[in-house]
């Protein structure tokens, strides 16, 4: 029994450091021999049909003599988040343009490149952010981080009650071994491409914020790397929360459970990694004596509370800006 136990172990051991070495030789960061060890690093799989990986630390970092952008001749902005961010067409009647590009025209300044894609959480915005921070030659001065709606169903597992000891043994194992995070994935991907899982469709039958809270360890796991090589290349970084459909005489915007969990944890990021968080609904609050109640500033389609008219997009485009310059 004791030969079996010995020889378990040192094949996992073998395992491991195999794994490591083979990461190293792809990323060609030291810190993936620490991982496990230093409780402040953490390891994500960007992209593993790439071959994409990243270790960071949570530590914040100290910049200086950092130039502001509002000093330089132009200033590079880049987007992500879904639909809200790209801009949306069904239900409102014209096309709407989107906040981004209305941004854009609020200041000739302004270069802007939008990497929203409707229907994608920070799950893609991560992977386009990785993929993108390398290619271009000029990198942004401004990183405007929007991912909010698409964020309650995107984590890769969701678990029954009866799982959550398994889970937390898993958990266990995946924050200490490259080999688990490796196999995690790896599972996930045939899964979703092979077998063609739909995970969303079991939501119907249970009660979905049971998954919240899976959801934002999804979110803050690709927004802590997003926030790391915002740092390491020297760019302002703002977590966006995009304000929902509002009643001007009320003076109340659409809710619900997730958004408001969403929120609370996008002040938290804020306040651990000091950055910037532009939440337009409280900004727009204080200046709702300003607007046109006779223009229409949602998408008319029935139950639709989060996409934006033309006149939408550009009261956005200008909260934000006001806001950043």
């Amino acid at each position: 029994m004791k030969k079996i136990f010995f020889s378990t172990l040192i094949t996992f051991f073998s395992i491991e450091l195999i794994c490591r070495i083979l990461i190293f030789f792809i990323t060609f960061n030291i810190n993936v021999f620490s991982y496990g060890f230093d409780k402040t690093l953490i390891f994500k799989v960007v992209d593993l049909s790439k071959l994409k990986f990243a270790v960071y630390t949570e530590k914040k970092f100290i910049l200086e003599n950092k130039e502001t952008s509002k000093n330089k001749k132009q200033i590079v902005i880049w987007t992500f988040g879904g639909s809200t961010t790209e801009g949306y067409e069904p239900g409102c009647g014209h096309t709407t343009s989107s906040w981004p590009n209305e941004l854009e025209k609020l200041d000739k300044k302004i270069q802007l490149k939008n990497f929203a894609k409707a229907g994608s959480s920070s799950n893609f915005a991560i992977q386009e952010l990785f993929n993108n921070i390398d290619k271009q030659k000029e990198k942004p001065d401004i990183i405007l981080w929007a991912n909010k709606v698409n964020e309650e169903f995107n984590s890769n597992t969701f678990n029954l009650d009866k799982m959550i000891f398994l889970k937390r043994v898993f958990k266990t194992l995946e924050l200490n071994s490259l080999f688990f995070k490796l196999y995690d994935e790896f599972i996930y991907k045939v899964k979703i491409h092979v077998f063609k899982v739909d995970d969303k469709k079991k939501l119907v039958e249970i009660d979905i914020s049971k998954f919240h809270e899976e959801s934002i360890k999804n979110y803050n796991s690709n927004t802590e790397l997003a926030i790391s090589l915002s740092n390491k290349f020297n760019i302002d970084f703002y977590i966006v929360s995009l304000f929902t459909r509002f009643d001007l005489k009320t003076k109340k915007f659409f809710e619900n459970q997730f958004y408001t969990l969403w929120e609370n944890n996008a002040k938290l990021l804020s306040n651990k990694y000091d950055i910037k968080y532009l939440d337009t609904e409280e900004i727009l609050r204080s200046k709702f004596n300003n607007i046109n109640p006779n223009l229409n500033y949602f998408c008319n389609k029935a139950g639709d509370n989060v996409h934006q008219t033309y006149e939408g997009n550009q009261l956005t485009a200008r909260v934000i800006y006001d806001s950043i310059f």
